[in-house]
């Protein structure tokens, strides 16, 4: 970032302000839904680099390139931000067997006909 002209062109663009922007009105929409509702929010516990295993896989360059520019951690710090406001629960659950198991209740979830709704 040596190069004044380069650090002018990059001012103008405001990525960081609108990715931040973006990611906070979603963490609003969310928690307010989820407040309205007397929901709790479940997240998926993330490893230190959570982009790593999604990329492993892609070959095309630009894609993997803004797979690791999303901000998976930083999504979830907006939404646990934002249910600290409200004061909604938020659930933090492995990812491992989640179509199994019920993340609260630790019980498997038998479905009915093959379909992927399961019976409350």
């Amino acid at each position: 970032m040596k190069s004044r002209i380069k650090k002018r062109v990059l001012r103008k663009l405001k990525e960081r302000k609108r990715k931040q922007d973006i990611r906070w009105k979603i963490a609003n929409i969310i928690i307010r839904t989820a407040y309205e509702r007397q929901y709790a929010t479940v997240l998926e516990k993330l490893g230190r680099i959570p982009a790593n295993n999604m990329i492993q896989r892609i070959k095309d360059k630009q894609l993997r390139h803004r797979i690791f520019q999303a901000s998976f951690k930083g999504m979830q710090r907006a939404i646990k931000e934002k249910a600290r406001e409200y004061g909604a629960p938020v659930i933090y659950v492995n990812p491992r067997n989640t179509s199994k198991l019920c993340p609260i209740h630790n019980a498997p979830i038998n479905y009915d006909n093959s379909s992927r709704i399961a019976p409350l």
